[in-house]
């Protein structure tokens, strides 16, 4: 049981880490300041430092955690902070997906990918829990 979780836990990292360096293009590639073409440079400027940092943490965080999984697994306390961190990340990207919809036809598959992701990130923890490997 224990491969199977850590592999779900690197998946879960591997699609952290895509979808941090996914955001490090998107405004680009989806032309975002398309749509509001005359904001401010203040505006812009505001999305892009906001979306650099996003996608600089995420990527950061995941490769961190393949980095000290072993650690993490074997019960270092301190790890298991970080890591229900970067779970409260992905439940909070559900539920602003759910509060604020996409205003677009992604809206469904965005939710699907966020809650898959989600249980990804989930069930390392909750497989630690259960094995008292976290106290």
């Amino acid at each position: 049981m224990k491969k199977i979780v850590r592999v779900i836990f690197n998946i879960a990292c591997i699609i952290g880490c895509a979808v941090a360096m996914w955001h490090f293009f998107v405004p680009y590639i989806s032309e975002w300041f398309s749509y509001i073409p005359d904001a401010p440079i203040e505006i812009v400027n505001s999305i892009n430092y906001i979306n650099f940092c996003f996608s600089f943490l995420l990527f950061g965080l995941s490769i961190l955690f393949i980095i000290v999984q072993k650690k993490l697994f074997t019960g270092f306390k301190e790890l298991r902070y970080f890591y229900f961190f970067y779970i409260l990340v992905w439940l909070s990207r559900i539920i602003i997906q759910i509060v604020w919809p996409w205003p677009s036809s992604l809206q469904l598959w965005l939710v699907v990918a966020f809650v898959t992701e989600f249980i990804f990130v989930l069930i390392p923890m909750l497989y630690l829990v259960r094995n008292k490997i976290i106290d």
